[in-house]
């Protein structure tokens, strides 16, 4: 941590808050769910600040140090009260500390930025946090004054800590979101299956139509069916197993076997591409062709007009 020649302390409060909260180090390996880190900015006094621009330097790289991983292409930034945030870019002339930082400049409206009853929160989405537990340093450097007239030679400084808990074991409420992409396909149609979970610590299995497919880490399925599916997520945590479902319709469906326990109706055209035995009446409204025969009860081929 390098700190700038004004060793004053700063005009405006900072305090720096994660979601989720607490904030948890990546599992090694891992796919981390991105993080959100937010930085409130106010005057506490009862004096009016103004403020052009302060300097955010997140620590990045594979220390317990770092906040964020090395060459992660972090970042959607966002201010309120109009202020805008942005990524520094390089060769621009401001002083920034030595090491693995990512630099993000929050510069304030135009006509300056005015702070005395009200705030503004600073905002990073989708970081992508390191993986080693430990307690990281956002180093702030504000470039602000009492009076508009006179700004300082160099900004104030301040750090902010923020700590990386040791990633939890794996709880059952961890597995969530099992869905397909298509609710609804046609017969033979390839089915895409998600869900969100460890990839490690758990073990998944897909289940349906009575197969069980290998366990997959990897938070998807893809398979092809043809009838209506429920398919059943099974996963171990632990000692125990858990279940989520979801179910997909096929438009067409195809069946092997079906038993009818009441009157049927179809509205379409019948084919039948093997043999049909009827062991009651059988009525038509219109004319009923095969290209084989129609065998009475003893098998004897039933030829012209049937009364």
């Amino acid at each position: 941590m390098t700190e700038p020649a004004n060793g004053d302390q700063c005009l405006l409060d900072y305090a720096i808050i994660s979601e989720p909260f607490p904030l948890y180090a990546a599992a090694p390996g891992a796919d981390p769910e991105p993080a959100t880190v937010h930085i409130v900015v106010s005057n506490g006094t009862g004096t009016t600040v103004y403020c052009r621009e302060i300097l955010f330097s997140l620590p990045h790289g594979d220390l317990a140090q770092s906040l964020i991983r090395t060459l992660a292409k972090d970042g959607d930034q966002s201010g309120t009260d109009g202020w805008t945030v942005g990524r520094l870019q390089d060769g621009v002339a401001i002083a920034v500390p030595q090491g693995d930082y990512e630099h993000f400049i929050a510069k304030a409206p135009e006509g300056g930025g005015k702070l005395d009853v009200s705030g503004i929160t600073i905002t990073f989405d989708n970081l992508t946090i390191s993986d080693k537990p430990g307690t990281a340093r956002v180093e702030v450097r504000e470039t602000a004054t009492l009076d508009q007239g006179q700004w300082p030679e160099s900004p104030r400084f301040v750090a902010l800590p923020i700590t990386k808990f040791p990633a939890p074991a794996p709880t059952a409420r961890d597995v969530y979101d099992f869905h397909a992409e298509k609710a609804e396909v046609n017969a033979g149609d390839e089915v895409h299956l998600k869900w969100r979970g460890p990839k490690k610590g758990v073990a998944y299995t897909v289940v349906h139509g009575g197969t069980s497919e290998k366990p997959t880490t990897d938070l998807e399925w893809k398979g092809k069916i043809t009838r209506d599916t429920t398919f059943r997520l099974e996963y171990t945590v632990g000692d125990a197993t858990h279940y989520l479902t979801t179910t997909v319709m096929v438009a067409n469906p195809q069946l092997t076997g079906l038993v009818v326990d009441n009157d049927a109706e179809i509205h379409g055209n019948l084919t039948v591409g093997k043999d049909t035995t009827v062991t009651g009446a059988l009525e038509a409204t219109d004319d009923i062709t095969t290209s084989a025969q129609f065998l009475d009860p003893k098998g004897t081929p039933l030829r012209g007009m049937l009364q």
